[in-house]
């Protein structure tokens, strides 16, 4: 029995087609379905394979980033006694246990840059899937209203209209990179071009491109079109690097002059003015950080709501189950010693995925790097105005341990 299932996967993995189906089942189920026993059973199952194989991950948290995280992580553990609610941040802790878990195996399991760029390529494949699928039921169910109501069309297909375009925008820096890797002399190489494959990464990212037009997220799109202009940085030599910033110049005046017909909605006076109260919710729990201004309040999207809500802010519209800020959430959390702490960690993180980039002599070499500094930029970006919640703040956590495996390759090691 074992001898023929053995036989039948043996000859399915040497298929390309079989290889992409896998890898993009197991991406719809890890992103679309993230709430699901299957995908509970995948993350857990990898874990425990890493805790018996941890040697292959110990490179990758033994770099300064990496062990800036490990001590974040430990700096978390400590304060959770000292939460204003330490019942309710233990709780929201609990739930972020498969993150933390994934985040393990990940090293261990995925140890190679060729293992990560495929599992992100995957990711991808399986979001852009699922996206394409939420174009075709807007499309069906809106019809010629769908540029007007996709927006607020439910239920939605990743949670929020926010975190499906984050999603969207992600998947279509990882479809970016992956298309010099399929025509080798872009990036340096001299292999023979791969067309097809090339051409699906295009679809790709048209389909990311097109969720993130129609599905008119402000927030998210604004935050897409700055991480967009540093991607020409990745590509070596000042020319190139000149004629990217000619390009940018043309199609910034072009945005610039139409973008309240890109999306109506920047044009809404009420919205825009306080950015749908976001003003409120943020000064609001600036006040609060004055309390307990170095060690915060402690974890967790609930003690924030209770503790927001039981101190009369100020009357809105809205619902806020965080303050809507990434920084400013930290803040409200751990306060100034917390916000350091996370601060140092990412200015390593970043400063380490930079100098990879900016001594990697070939498009080649910076592609897998760049492509996470882009989509860790990305959410950073968005994190300016609203909290990376949900899928989002999954896959900035992933692309932590993804990041340190890509540093720890030399330069022109193949692996």
């Amino acid at each position: 029995m074992w001898t023929k299932i053995k036989s039948v996967y043996d000859a399915l993995s040497v298929k390309t087609w079989a290889c992409f189906l896998a890898g993009a089942a197991m991406g719809v189920i890890i992103w679309t379905f993230s709430s699901s026993a299957l995908q509970d059973v995948i993350v857990f199952g990898a874990f425990l394979f890493a805790l018996f194989f941890a040697e292959r991950g110990k490179l990758a948290w033994k770099q300064p980033a990496g062990a800036a995280f490990v001590i974040l992580l430990i700096y978390h553990f400590i304060t959770l006694p000292f939460s204003v609610s330490p019942e309710m941040s233990v709780n929201d802790t609990v739930r972020m246990l498969e993150v933390l878990a994934g985040a393990f195996a990940i090293p261990v399991v995925f140890n190679t840059d060729k293992k990560i760029s495929r599992a992100i390529f995957y990711s991808a494949v399986g979001i852009a899937l699922t996206l394409a699928y939420d174009l075709v039921r807007m499309a069906v169910y809106l019809g010629p209203d769908i540029l007007a109501k996709a927006h607020s069309f439910r239920p939605f297909i990743l949670n929020h209209s926010n975190v499906a375009s984050m999603m969207a925008g992600l998947s279509f820096f990882v479809f970016l990179y992956q298309v010099p890797q399929y025509l080798p002399r872009l990036a340096g190489g001299r292999e023979r071009a791969s067309f097809w494959p090339a051409l699906g990464c295009l679809a790709g990212g048209l389909v990311c491109v097109a969720y993130l037009f129609i599905a008119a997220s402000r927030g998210p799109q604004i935050a897409f079109a700055l991480a967009f202009v540093f991607s020409g940085l990745i590509m070596p030599g000042w020319r190139n690097k000149l004629i990217w910033l000619t390009i940018l110049v043309i199609l910034g005046a072009a945005i610039l002059v139409n973008y309240k017909h890109i999306n109506p909605r920047f044009a809404e006076k009420k919205t825009m003015a306080g950015f749908s109260e976001r003003d409120r919710v943020w000064k609001h729990t600036w006040q609060l950080v004055q309390e307990k201004p170095w060690f915060g309040h402690g974890y967790g999207k609930r003690n924030f709501e209770m503790n927001y809500y039981a101190s009369q802010p100020p009357r809105a519209n809205y619902h806020f189950p965080h303050c809507h800020q990434y920084w400013l959430k930290l803040l409200f959390e751990y306060g100034w010693t917390g916000l350091g702490l996370y601060a140092a960690a990412w200015l390593i993180l970043a400063v380490s995925l930079l100098h990879r980039i900016s001594t990697a002599p070939t498009l080649g070499d910076r592609l897998l790097p760049g492509a996470i500094a882009l989509m860790l930029l990305f959410i950073h970006l968005y994190g300016l105005g609203d909290y990376p919640d949900n899928i989002v703040q999954v896959a900035q956590v992933w692309l932590i341990p993804a990041a340190l495996v890509a540093l720890i390759r030399p330069l022109h090691q193949n692996s």
